[in-house]
């Protein structure tokens, strides 16, 4: 999940193996699904959550707008998507939607997806685990409790704790995953950057403890302590540790993927939108990025979590263990989980997403209602906004607020002249973009090689997306020589080059 640059909004789920500008669209976008739309289903409804999908900005005179699950995937260029929804601690509904495979194959409650990120959180859990044991020490140096890794004296030692927290001031933010038979690195080799692992050597950047800075590597690190201190490879600890208490049977940090379980994987998607040579990456990294599960393992997991949280007696974690867990720290972290806001009602969370899959879950502990979602889409965090959503309409979950709702005009050949045409961001000059008339007679926003976005004017001088918060505006009366784009939480300045 890899961004130099640190998330706009620390609280916000983190999504993304992908760049510092689009891991901040992402994060905007999901953040949406933190605070659900009430709308015209605020009273609850019988419409199942697959036809009750709604856009992330509402239009002025369509705000009670609902999409069909299979609209909203086309829209998005999402092949296969499966979720699972939690009721009072029980997995009420588990659904496979469209394709597994681009060959046809659909997709079921069964069909394992890669998890990415979401793999830091069922991490963390089994180093707590260790810790109830006594195996390991959340705040004690780390480098008094494993040999392979050290770092350069500071004022302050790395930790457990602040690994889990991304507070240790590691770096190397995301994985970039391997080809499927390309030599895999070592642990001990990804973390001193040497060939063949393809991400540098995991460093200390900045004081432990000081600020929030989602960190891959620090995971790694993490995985490398938790196997020294059991004398167990990662994969089968897990299973030990978590995956097998909890019934997550389908579950496996087992990188590469089994040839056996082939067969039950979801193929992914590229960032055009096409099927993704080689059907999909390998992650040695697997603390930080290699779990395969479904949605319903995931849930299963989430239900541990709220368990745990209401200190029920069939927790994972004991009373200790868990008060480490949701302690909020930093960014509204707790350790390997999203708390959200520190106000209002309390949620567990985390997004997760590798080239080609983007999944979530989320869960209100004190309600014990939630669900997971994951996709085999590459850019399936925005239709995940949408599902959460539904889901959050129908089964009413608690922090349900009105949407954000947005007046359009006409869209004229002065505004498209205005807007029309290539642009780079001025920070980051590799990224580029498109804005330009699509087959419809709409503007369409593109990054380089990526599925586009409908843009509508909200003003002569200032387009919005639907599908997400992003607004472009451009002072300029005529032909647009810079455009500011905005999201929640930052903005940037691009430059036209045409």
């Amino acid at each position: 999940m890899p961004s130099s640059l640190v998330a706009a909004r620390a609280q916000s789920p983190r999504i993304g193996s992908t760049t510092p500008f689009v891991a901040r669209l992402l994060l905007a976008a999901i953040a949406a699904s933190m605070a659900m739309p009430a709308g015209a289903f605020s009273g609850g409804s019988s419409v199942p959550f697959e036809g009750a999908l709604r856009r992330a900005v509402a239009i002025k005179g369509a705000a009670d707008q609902r999409f069909d699950l299979a609209e909203r995937m086309a829209h998005y260029r999402v092949p296969g998507v499966s979720i699972a929804v939690i009721e009072n601690c029980r997995i009420v509904d588990a659904r496979g939607f469209g394709l597994r495979t681009w060959g046809g194959d659909p997709v079921s409650a069964e069909t394992i997806f890669q998890a990415g990120s979401i793999s830091k959180s069922v991490t963390a859990i089994g180093a707590l685990r260790l810790f109830e044991r006594g195996t390991l020490a959340l705040d004690r140096d780390v480098r008094l409790q494993m040999k392979g890794w050290a770092y350069k004296d500071t004022l302050e030692p790395v930790t457990l704790r602040h690994l889990l927290a991304h507070t240790a001031g590691t770096n190397v933010a995301g994985m970039k995953g391997y080809l499927p038979g390309a030599p895999l690195p070592s642990t001990e080799q990804i973390l001193k950057g040497e060939k063949p692992s393809n991400i540098p050597a995991i460093i200390v950047e900045s004081e432990p403890g000081s600020r929030w800075r989602y960190s891959g590597g620090g995971y790694v690190v993490a995985q490398s302590l938790m196997s020294e201190a059991t004398g167990k490879d990662f994969a089968p600890l897990m299973q030990d540790l978590v995956l097998k208490p909890l019934a997550m049977t389908r579950s496996s940090y087992e990188q590469p993927l089994p040839q056996s379980r082939h067969a039950a994987a979801a193929e992914a998607t590229s960032a055009d939108g096409s099927a993704l040579p080689g059907k999909w990456r390998t992650y040695p990294e697997m603390a930080a990025a290699g779990l395969w599960t479904t949605p319903s393992d995931l849930a299963r997991f989430a239900i541990g979590l709220a368990r745990s949280a209401r200190g029920d007696e069939s927790a994972i974690l004991n009373k200790s263990a868990n008060d480490q867990l949701m302690t909020r720290g930093l960014g509204n972290w707790g350790l390997g989980v999203n708390l959200g806001p520190d106000v209002g009602v309390r949620q567990i969370s985390h997004t997760g997403k590798t080239i080609g899959f983007t999944s979530m879950f989320i869960i209100y502990p004190d309600h014990c209602q939630g669900a997971v979602v994951m996709t085999n889409g590459y850019d399936g965090g925005w239709l995940i906004n949408e599902i959460m959503g539904a889901i959050g309409d129908v089964y009413q979950w608690p922090g349900r607020q009105e949407p954000a709702v947005q007046a359009t005009i006409p869209l004229t050949e002065a505004i498209t002249r205005r807007f029309a045409g290539n642009y780079r961001l001025k920070d980051f000059p590799a990224e580029r973009f498109s804005i330009s008339r699509d087959a419809h007679g709409d503007l369409r926003w593109a990054r380089e090689g990526h599925v586009g976005r409908t843009l509508l004017p909200a003003t002569p001088a200032k387009l919005f997306s639907p599908d997400s918060f992003m607004t472009i505006e451009s002072p300029d009366p005529d032909r647009a020589a810079t455009v500011t784009l905005s999201f929640d939480g930052g903005s940037n300045i691009a430059e036209r080059i045409d």
